[in-house]
Protein backbone atom coordinates (compact mmCIF):
# COMPACT_ATOMS: atom_id res chain seq x y z
CA UNK A 1 0.00 0.00 0.00
CA UNK A 2 1.44 3.29 -1.05
CA UNK A 3 1.32 6.19 1.33
CA UNK A 4 0.29 9.57 -0.10
CA UNK A 5 3.33 11.77 -0.51
CA UNK A 6 3.32 14.25 2.34
CA UNK A 7 4.94 17.71 1.95
CA UNK A 8 5.65 19.08 5.40
CA UNK A 9 6.06 22.61 3.96
CA UNK A 10 2.88 22.62 1.82
CA UNK A 11 0.95 24.89 4.23
CA UNK A 12 3.83 27.37 4.04
CA UNK A 13 3.72 27.41 0.23
CA UNK A 14 -0.03 28.07 0.27
CA UNK A 15 0.41 30.84 2.83
CA UNK A 16 3.16 32.44 0.74
CA UNK A 17 1.03 32.24 -2.41
CA UNK A 18 -1.96 33.76 -0.58
CA UNK A 19 0.22 36.59 0.76
CA UNK A 20 1.58 37.24 -2.72
CA UNK A 21 -1.92 37.40 -4.23
CA UNK A 22 -3.13 39.66 -1.40
CA UNK A 23 -0.13 41.92 -1.92
CA UNK A 24 -0.79 42.15 -5.66
CA UNK A 25 -4.41 43.12 -5.05
CA UNK A 26 -3.19 46.40 -3.56
CA UNK A 27 -0.98 47.01 -6.60
CA UNK A 28 -3.77 47.10 -9.17
CA UNK A 29 -3.85 50.91 -8.97
CA UNK A 30 -0.26 52.17 -9.10
CA UNK A 31 0.69 55.53 -7.70
CA UNK A 32 0.55 58.49 -10.06
CA UNK A 33 4.07 58.99 -11.39
CA UNK A 34 5.99 59.95 -14.50
CA UNK A 35 5.05 62.54 -17.09
CA UNK A 36 1.52 62.98 -15.70
CA UNK A 37 2.68 64.07 -12.25
CA UNK A 38 5.64 66.07 -13.56
CA UNK A 39 3.44 68.05 -15.95
CA UNK A 40 0.76 68.52 -13.27
CA UNK A 41 3.43 69.80 -10.89
CA UNK A 42 4.33 72.33 -13.61
CA UNK A 43 0.67 73.42 -13.93
CA UNK A 44 0.54 73.81 -10.13
CA UNK A 45 3.73 75.91 -10.09
CA UNK A 46 2.55 78.24 -12.90
CA UNK A 47 -0.88 78.57 -11.26
CA UNK A 48 0.69 79.43 -7.89
CA UNK A 49 2.97 82.06 -9.49
CA UNK A 50 0.08 83.52 -11.49
CA UNK A 51 -2.10 83.87 -8.39
CA UNK A 52 0.75 85.35 -6.33
CA UNK A 53 1.18 88.10 -8.95
CA UNK A 54 -2.43 89.31 -8.73
CA UNK A 55 -2.72 92.99 -7.90
CA UNK A 56 -5.75 94.78 -6.43
CA UNK A 57 -7.96 96.36 -9.09
CA UNK A 58 -10.32 99.35 -9.09
CA UNK A 59 -13.65 99.31 -10.91
CA UNK A 60 -16.63 101.67 -10.90
CA UNK A 61 -19.22 100.65 -8.31
CA UNK A 62 -22.98 100.44 -8.74
CA UNK A 63 -23.73 103.48 -6.56
CA UNK A 64 -21.43 105.92 -8.39
CA UNK A 65 -18.51 105.07 -6.12
CA UNK A 66 -15.32 103.10 -6.85
CA UNK A 67 -14.52 99.62 -5.57
CA UNK A 68 -11.04 98.31 -4.82
CA UNK A 69 -10.88 94.50 -4.84
CA UNK A 70 -7.87 92.42 -3.88
CA UNK A 71 -7.07 88.80 -3.10
CA UNK A 72 -4.86 87.19 -0.48
CA UNK A 73 -1.98 84.97 -1.53
CA UNK A 74 -3.58 81.70 -2.58
CA UNK A 75 -2.96 78.29 -1.11
CA UNK A 76 -2.82 75.86 -4.07
CA UNK A 77 -3.23 72.18 -3.21
CA UNK A 78 -2.69 69.68 -6.08
CA UNK A 79 -3.81 66.05 -6.25
CA UNK A 80 -3.21 63.53 -9.04
CA UNK A 81 -5.05 60.19 -9.09
CA UNK A 82 -4.39 57.19 -11.31
CA UNK A 83 -7.53 55.74 -12.89
CA UNK A 84 -8.36 52.43 -14.51
CA UNK A 85 -9.17 54.13 -17.83
CA UNK A 86 -6.89 53.87 -20.84
CA UNK A 87 -8.54 57.00 -22.29
CA UNK A 88 -7.97 59.10 -19.17
CA UNK A 89 -5.27 57.34 -17.13
CA UNK A 90 -4.99 60.24 -14.66
CA UNK A 91 -7.30 62.82 -13.12
CA UNK A 92 -5.96 65.92 -11.42
CA UNK A 93 -7.49 68.39 -9.01
CA UNK A 94 -6.34 71.81 -7.85
CA UNK A 95 -7.95 73.22 -4.73
CA UNK A 96 -7.23 76.95 -4.47
CA UNK A 97 -8.07 78.81 -1.27
CA UNK A 98 -7.91 82.58 -1.04
CA UNK A 99 -9.68 85.56 0.49
CA UNK A 100 -11.35 88.43 -1.32
CA UNK A 101 -11.24 91.91 0.20
CA UNK A 102 -13.08 95.04 -0.94
CA UNK A 103 -13.14 98.70 -0.05
CA UNK A 104 -15.19 101.57 -1.50
CA UNK A 105 -14.29 105.21 -2.09
CA UNK A 106 -16.03 108.19 -3.75
CA UNK A 107 -13.33 108.60 -6.43
CA UNK A 108 -11.07 106.32 -8.45
CA UNK A 109 -7.94 107.96 -7.01
CA UNK A 110 -9.20 107.53 -3.45
CA UNK A 111 -9.96 103.85 -4.11
CA UNK A 112 -6.48 103.28 -5.56
CA UNK A 113 -4.93 104.87 -2.47
CA UNK A 114 -6.57 102.39 -0.06
CA UNK A 115 -4.42 99.70 1.52
CA UNK A 116 -6.53 96.58 1.97
CA UNK A 117 -6.40 95.00 5.43
CA UNK A 118 -8.16 92.06 7.10
CA UNK A 119 -10.86 94.55 8.12
CA UNK A 120 -11.83 94.74 4.41
CA UNK A 121 -12.40 90.95 4.16
CA UNK A 122 -15.42 90.22 1.99
CA UNK A 123 -15.22 86.44 1.62
CA UNK A 124 -13.21 83.26 1.91
CA UNK A 125 -13.17 81.34 -1.36
CA UNK A 126 -12.31 77.79 -2.34
CA UNK A 127 -11.93 77.01 -6.04
CA UNK A 128 -11.84 73.40 -7.17
CA UNK A 129 -10.60 72.74 -10.70
CA UNK A 130 -10.68 69.26 -12.26
CA UNK A 131 -8.32 68.17 -15.04
CA UNK A 132 -7.85 64.97 -17.04
CA UNK A 133 -4.69 63.55 -18.59
CA UNK A 134 -5.03 61.72 -21.91
CA UNK A 135 -1.59 60.13 -21.79
CA UNK A 136 0.06 63.12 -23.48
CA UNK A 137 -1.29 66.31 -21.92
CA UNK A 138 -3.64 67.71 -19.30
CA UNK A 139 -7.06 69.18 -20.16
CA UNK A 140 -9.19 71.41 -17.93
CA UNK A 141 -12.58 69.71 -17.35
CA UNK A 142 -14.63 71.82 -14.95
CA UNK A 143 -14.59 73.85 -11.80
CA UNK A 144 -16.57 75.34 -8.98
CA UNK A 145 -16.18 78.11 -6.44
CA UNK A 146 -17.37 77.90 -2.85
CA UNK A 147 -17.72 81.38 -1.38
CA UNK A 148 -18.20 81.97 2.34
CA UNK A 149 -19.34 85.46 3.28
CA UNK A 150 -19.83 86.19 6.98
CA UNK A 151 -23.51 86.57 7.82
CA UNK A 152 -24.70 84.99 4.54
CA UNK A 153 -25.35 81.50 3.25
CA UNK A 154 -22.43 79.81 1.52
CA UNK A 155 -22.58 79.95 -2.28
CA UNK A 156 -21.38 77.30 -4.70
CA UNK A 157 -21.05 78.42 -8.30
CA UNK A 158 -20.01 76.56 -11.42
CA UNK A 159 -16.85 78.04 -12.90
CA UNK A 160 -16.70 77.80 -16.70
CA UNK A 161 -13.67 77.69 -18.97
CA UNK A 162 -14.49 81.30 -19.97
CA UNK A 163 -14.37 82.33 -16.27
CA UNK A 164 -11.05 80.59 -15.74
CA UNK A 165 -9.40 81.87 -18.92
CA UNK A 166 -10.63 85.46 -18.42
CA UNK A 167 -7.97 88.15 -18.61
CA UNK A 168 -7.32 90.38 -15.66
CA UNK A 169 -7.24 89.87 -11.93
CA UNK A 170 -10.51 87.93 -11.73
CA UNK A 171 -9.42 85.14 -14.08
CA UNK A 172 -7.32 82.06 -13.47
CA UNK A 173 -5.63 81.82 -16.89
CA UNK A 174 -2.37 80.76 -15.24
CA UNK A 175 -4.10 77.64 -13.92
CA UNK A 176 -4.95 76.28 -17.37
CA UNK A 177 -2.75 73.63 -19.01
CA UNK A 178 -0.51 75.02 -21.76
Amino acid sequence: MTQPHHHPHAPLHWAAAAALVAGLAGCSKPEATGPATASFDAITAVCTQFLAARQPHVLPGAAGDWTLTGYSPALVQPEVTRTESTVTPYVGKLVIKDNEAQAHAPTEAAAQAITLTPAHLLSNRTHTFIYSFDGKQWHWQNGQRLTKIPGQNDRVEVVTLADVSAAGPRGFAGCLPR
